[in-house]
């Protein structure tokens, strides 16, 4: 099951919900077996000669990584994609293949659902700067889910992932500025983030948002805001990794006092 993790508003309280989009998985043409008619004998070929079907395409560049991985899963492979994955983790430190192996281990599609091993390999693809695992693990600790609860975790890994541009943690991270929840009230950013969301393709929530706080701002508030959307830039995964970093050094500094 994928899941989209945002957080809504319920009589003006920011209370964050795992939304699930995909309540069923139609499950069609799950098994292919093989053909029991009689068939004509065939040459016999050198291994080197027969192309493995249970390996990832020789020819993605940078090998073991997500893309490989993701190919054998295509294919229906997927206990060796989970292997690709984790090589890839392992040997390439493949931000994207930490990502897909904390998903599936929260999803349980093609194996058994482990909280502790998907927060593990979302934190492994946050801390490398994947977006997508940064928006999960923010989630995580939004919920406590195989977290310890923590909002300001919550929001240091909500807004790296909006940073990027990522639109439902831009939305995210929004209502936590909006409220002051995790981070310092700020009306202004919070704008800023939900307008970002509606841009990138994340109206729904977004905009009745947007509409609801503009009625508290100045227009001096609201010329601001824009002006910071009109300059944003979204960081790149090194420049997400580096404040990332320094923000959880912060936070860790700030926990010990």
């Amino acid at each position: 099951m994928r899941l989209v993790r945002v957080a809504e508003r319920n009589e003006g309280r920011n209370v964050s919900a795992i939304i699930a989009v995909a309540a069923a998985i139609l499950l069609t043409g799950a098994a292919i077996h093989a053909a029991t008619a009689p068939v004509q004998a065939r040459p016999v070929l050198a291994d080197a000669e027969v192309p493995s079907t249970s390996k990832a395409d020789p020819s993605i560049e940078g090998a073991p990584n997500e893309a490989s991985g993701e190919d054998l899963y295509q294919r229906g492979f997927y206990p060796e994609a989970m292997a690709e994955w984790k090589r890839a983790v392992e040997v390439n430190k493949d931000p994207g293949a930490a990502f897909r192996l904390g998903e599936e281990y929260l999803d349980a599609k093609v194996v058994e659902r482990d909280i502790p091993a998907a927060v593990q390999y979302q934190t492994i693809g946050a801390k490398g700067g994947d977006m997508r695992a940064q928006l999960d693990l923010a989630s995580f600790y939004d919920q406590g889910i195989g977290v310890q609860k923590d909002v300001r975790l919550a929001a240091i890994w909500f807004e790296a992932a909006a940073k990027q541009g990522h639109p439902s943690a831009q939305y995210n991270i929004g209502t936590m500025y909006e409220d002051g929840a995790g981070v310092k009230q700020d009306r202004v950013r919070a704008y800023m983030y939900y307008q970002l969301a509606i841009e990138g393709g994340f109206p729904r929530l977004a905009t009745p948002a947007l509409e609801r706080l503009a009625e508290s701002m100045s227009p001096a508030e609201i010329k601001q805001a824009s002006l910071m959307v009109r300059n944003f830039k979204p960081q790149s995964k090194e420049e997400s990794v580096a404040e990332a970093k320094a923000a959880l050094e912060a936070y860790e500094a700030a926990s010990g006092e």
